[in-house]
């Protein structure tokens, strides 16, 4: 029977497997209890109607990330309590990109992005941009500067620190000699600025609000600075850029957001949030913070990443060994059981570092209902069963999944030669060892009848290169206590399936957190050697080539394979670990369509390890 196409983890649940639901997450806690729509108060009650008459009384959060790198594990937590959050209250919520630092954005980021958010499984509401608002922005900051809560500054950074209390924000704080600048004289050198007549660091805009204050986002924070430099949407148009601290809350206010749910390292910009919003009179939303999420043996830094990239530790952002969510995704991790992780762990004010293992058992969960069984041999060693004719065939029907009958079966060659894994075999057997030995016999997967090892043939290293066996279908012999994987040996029926690389992923660093002080000499020096094992020469039954042509005469898969997604294809190989094909795979429509396995490349990755078994070695 014809192997179906590969699952994927969309029908995960129906089968078994139960996650932590998507309510789940807004069912207890602070935020079950968040405010209802329009009872949030307002500066001026007419803000409160407008917003109402706007929303419909409809729940509208938003997700608003800063397209300047690829989004990491800490990102799926924001994505489902933003998302999730609109979801369950009847409500939407749109993707705003921050894009008001035209120096560190790309339009990878910004395609990355949106991609992410849909493999998650969540769809925008709108796709929107800071950008979109650059000139309401700037006609707040003129409005602020009228109303002589704003001022062009000259200080140079040193100096706005210093003026700040010092390093430790612990020394004397004071005002800057342009804070009291007359109105007029800021607005013109506020245009200035907007002519590019300055040069960046010459000249910034800064909200006046209250050095007195013990919270440092109300130390007359930058509103606006120079930069002149491409914006991937505006282009030259503009040559100043509003700040972050400037941005987010009034843009959060032109679309009428309901809930700003961030992280709490804006805790202490919910204030300044609130203060410019009165300021300038607009509808002010509700900020409320959540704790962050951090995994053990990994590091999410942007500025790290891009060091471990440069310095060739990893080959790009989406390298495998990473938590961004492309890499997440390249390996073959389902994006069910990231949403799962985070759903488990809950929305609660504290930031967290979870162990990796927990995001690694959602994983084998999410993939031992999802993926198809194979079986492969990493190091195969060639066998001959020496009492069996040179044409000897059999053929042996082969479930994909033991508890999934959806998953249908394949028919397998079995003949005189075949290959079992160098794993399954030992030149001198031992106590409680139970699989291949001389003079020992062994099961193979499938097959009515065992295998009694009767020697081996030697290379001329001494090496093993053939071990000799008896097929024992005209004896009897007690039952094996061992049963092993096999893949036959017959080219004519397109076995074995060879696969050209398997790459073998290990934790990055050594430590479960590489930025301890402890760890000497920093991050960097705490890569592991053994992070990557690269095999040549592993093999596989046919039921991975059937799979492979299933998934392409689907329109589905013709678009995957095109686009070179393809870590949807996902395999348990038995006793091995879980594996998904990398887009360094080279797999035409063509070759696949006529069968010509000869003309691709299959890489694999291993996604996950299988769980851990006390007597694998037995």
């Amino acid at each position: 029977k014809a192997a179906p196409k590969a699952a994927s983890a969309k029908s995960a649940e129906s089968r078994g497997w139960e996650p932590a639901t998507l309510e789940s997450m807004f069912a207890e806690g602070e935020i079950s209890r968040l405010h209802k729509v329009g009872e949030n108060p307002q500066i001026k009650p007419e803000l409160t109607a407008e917003h109402l008459r706007a929303t419909g009384g409809q729940v509208i959060t938003r997700f608003p990330p800063e397209p300047n790198g690829f989004l990491h594990i800490g990102h799926a937590k924001a994505i489902n309590v933003n998302f999730g959050y609109a979801k369950t209250h009847g409500g939407v919520c749109n993707l705003r990109y921050d894009d008001t630092n035209p120096e560190a954005e790309e339009q990878v980021y910004v395609d990355s992005i949106l991609e992410i958010i849909r493999w998650l499984g969540f769809e925008p509401h709108q796709v929107l941009y800071s950008s979109d608002y650059f000139q309401q922005l700037y006609d707040l900051a003129v409005q602020l500067t009228e109303r002589g809560l704003a001022y062009v500054c000259h200080c140079t950074g040193e100096q706005i620190n210093e003026q700040r209390g010092g390093k430790d924000k612990g020394g004397a704080r004071f005002a800057c000699e342009h804070r009291d600048r007359p109105i007029a004289e800021s607005l013109a050198e506020f245009q200035k600025m907007k002519d590019g007549r300055y040069g960046a660091n010459e000249a910034t805009l800064r909200m006046k609000q209250d050095l007195e204050d013990g919270n440092p986002q109300m130390w007359d924070l930058i509103a606006y600075r120079v930069k002149f430099a491409h914006h991937h949407r505006t282009g030259d148009a503009w040559c100043i850029y509003p700040t972050y601290d400037f941005t987010h809350c009034l843009c959060d206010s032109f679309e009428n957001i309901t809930h700003s749910l961030c992280t709490r390292e804006f805790f202490q910009s919910r204030q300044s949030y609130y203060w410019l919003c009165d300021a300038v009179e607009v509808y002010k939303p509700v900020q409320w913070e959540y704790g962050r999420l951090n995994v053990t043996n990994t590091m999410l830094s942007k500025r790290k990443l891009l060091a471990l990239r440069n310095a060739g530790v990893v080959r790009d952002l989406d390298d495998p060994r990473l938590y961004t969510l492309p890499a997440l995704r390249r390996r073959g991790v389902p994006p069910q059981a990231i949403n799962a992780f985070v759903r488990e762990l809950g929305i609660t004010p504290a930031d967290a570092v979870i162990e990796v293992g927990r995001l690694e058992n959602h994983i084998r969960d999410a993939l031992n209902v999802c993926a198809p069984r194979i079986m492969a041999l990493v190091r195969p060693v060639r066998v001959v069963l020496e009492n069996l004719p040179e044409n000897y065939f059999e053929e042996h029907e082969l479930v994909y999944h033991p508890s999934d009958t959806a998953f249908g079966s394949r028919r397998v060659p079995f003949t005189r030669t075949l290959f079992i894994d160098s794993s399954d075999f030992r030149e001198s057997d031992s106590p409680g060892y139970f699989r291949l030995a001389p003079n020992k016999t062994v099961g193979l997967n499938g097959v009515p009848y065992p295998i009694t090892c009767t020697g081996v043939r030697r290379a001329a290293d001494g090496s093993v290169s053939e071990v000799l066996c008896r097929y024992e279908n005209e004896a009897s012999v007690p039952k094996p206590k061992a049963y092993i994987q096999w893949v036959a040996d017959s080219p004519q029926h397109g076995s074995p399936v060879r696969i050209d690389e398997l790459r073998v992923y290990n934790p990055l660093f050594k430590h479960a957190n590489p930025d301890e002080k402890s760890v000497t000499g920093g991050f960097m020096n705490d890569v592991s050697e053994t992070s990557l094992e690269i095999i040549h020469g592993a093999v596989a039954d046919i039921g991975l080539w059937d799979s492979i042509k299933r998934y392409a005469a689907t329109d589905a898969g013709k678009k995957e394979l095109n686009e070179q997604n393809v870590e949807t294809l996902r395999f348990q190989f038995m006793r091995i670990g879980y594996f998904a094909l990398d887009k360094d795979s080279s797999m035409p429509l063509s070759a696949i369509e006529s069968d010509q396995i000869a003309s691709t490349k299959l890489v694999m990755n291993r996604i996950v390890t299988l769980k851990e078994d006390a007597k694998k070695d037995a």
